[in-house]
């Protein structure tokens, strides 16, 4: 598995690619994704996608709640950190 480091930085790239509003400056841990409209719901399944590969391991979608992709924090929490979906 790759380290949390290594997860956030390939996450944050991916993010700034897709949210053409956002500059490296505003994209903060915490800033809402969805909530303030950077990225879309077409975006999520390509997100779960780049989530399963980054940490090497299968999201099962039953088990996903509301809230869990509002961040790049709750992300690496959910995903990364010990949360497994």
């Amino acid at each position: 598995m790759r380290s949390e480091e290594e997860v956030r930085r390939e996450l944050r790239g991916w993010i700034l690619g897709k949210a053409r509003d956002l500059d490296e400056t505003s994209l903060t841990g915490d800033t809402a994704l969805f909530e303030e409209r950077h990225l879309r719901s077409v975006h999520l399944p390509e997100l779960l996608l780049l989530l399963e590969r980054l940490t090497g391991a299968p999201i099962d979608v039953e088990n996903l709640r509301p809230g869990d992709f509002r961040d790049l924090d709750t992300m690496i929490e959910r995903f990364h950190a010990g949360g497994r979906a």
